[in-house]
């Protein structure tokens, strides 16, 4: 017997602002990790990736909780154009002048400066993390195939459901995200399932230990299989028709979302008002994070302060890990609020 869906509710559910706060940081995490190889655990690495699953997951839910009630596709569409595209052709804009000033400053010509920034531009984007810019939008664009989803019988939700986990469990994230189309295969599960927890909330949230509990096994399960037994370190990356094996970082993910969705039911009201700032900020840390990833390579690419960078044992492989996600996290927190400040509400042309 099917569930039938619920009345949609417009109030804010607070869990979310949690998730999205605590999905940006785990976003930066997984990018915080590359001054503090090689010694890094590998499990801890492994648990640490894979957070753009968890964003998916939170734009499913709203997409179904905030703008289905009142659905309309052109306006849905331009919302989304000026809240995304906009900051991210400013930012990549400034970002292809650093690289450019430092292929020069690296001795290039101005043909040999060029070509670069043609190789760069052709992947779609110039800062790796905002490939997600340009998958998300192709995302959006799809809505109304996600509006059939949401209309359609719970049987059908759950087959169409299953037959894209199976398909992205095979079909691996694209060789340096690169392939938007690839990509947008690959995370339709997290956004199917964020619309199927906003349709079935109230009946969901009953089953919350049970989902939980099960999560929770599962994420370890699938870390410790991924790193001990099948030896593989980060996300899957390949070729869309090329056989490689199951991608065991999509299930961990999946069940990530889930079980970071119940730990949100409880936080404590001391964290609860910081998440909420975060999340505020999500996007502009998002937006900002790859350029002060940029700064921290030059850094400690110079040899007066490499020394100061030993990367030689667990410990200090811990100490750099914290050190570099502090300043990149709260370091594009922190300029993202200057620019508020200064730009006010032309902020969010500027980052997001």
């Amino acid at each position: 017997m099917s569930l039938p869906p619920v009345t949609i509710r417009r109030e804010r559910i607070a869990e979310f602002d949690y998730l999205r706060g605590m999905a940006i940081a785990m976003i930066v995490l997984g990018h915080s990790i590359f001054l503090a190889q090689p010694v890094f655990p590998a499990l801890l690495e492994n648990v640490l990736r894979g957070g753009t699953g968890l964003f998916v997951f939170i734009s499913g839910f709203f997409f179904h909780h905030v703008f289905y009630p009142r659905f309309d596709y052109t306006q849905f569409i331009a919302k989304k154009a000026s809240a995304l595209l906009i900051p991210f052709l400013i930012i990549s804009a400034f970002a292809l002048l650093i690289r450019m000033f430092g292929w020069w400053q690296d001795g290039l010509n101005w043909q040999e400066n060029l070509l670069n920034a043609w190789y760069t531009l052709r992947n779609g984007y110039i800062l790796y993390p905002h490939w997600y810019i340009p998958f998300i939008f192709l995302t959006f664009l799809c809505s109304p195939l996600h509006l059939l989803y949401i209309r359609a019988h719970l049987s059908v939700q759950i087959i169409v459901f299953a037959a894209f986990s199976l398909i992205a469990l095979l079909i691996h994230r694209p060789q340096s995200n690169s392939n938007f189309l690839q990509s947008l295969i690959y995370f339709t599960p997290y956004y199917l399932l964020g619309i199927l927890f906003s349709q079935y909330e109230p009946q969901l949230r009953r089953w919350h230990w049970p989902l939980l509990v099960v999560s929770m096994l599962v994420i370890a399960t699938t870390a410790i299989v991924q790193t001990y037994i099948w030896k593989h370190i980060g996300n899957y990356h390949k070729a869309a028709f090329v056989y490689e094996g199951w991608d065991l970082q999509f299930i961990q993910v999946l069940f990530g979302c889930i079980a970071m969705l119940a730990l949100c039911r409880h936080i404590r009201p001391w964290l609860q008002q910081h998440l909420c700032w975060l999340a505020d900020l999500s996007f502009p840390i998002f937006f900002i994070h790859p350029l002060v990833t940029i700064a921290l390579e030059n850094l400690v690419a110079m040899e007066a302060i490499e020394p100061f960078f030993p990367v030689s044992s667990l410990g200090t492989s811990l100490l750099v890990f914290i050190a570099v996600f502090l300043v990149q996290f709260y370091g594009s927190a922190g300029f993202a609020v200057l620019v508020r400040k200064i730009a006010k509400r032309n902020s969010r042309f500027i980052v997001g």
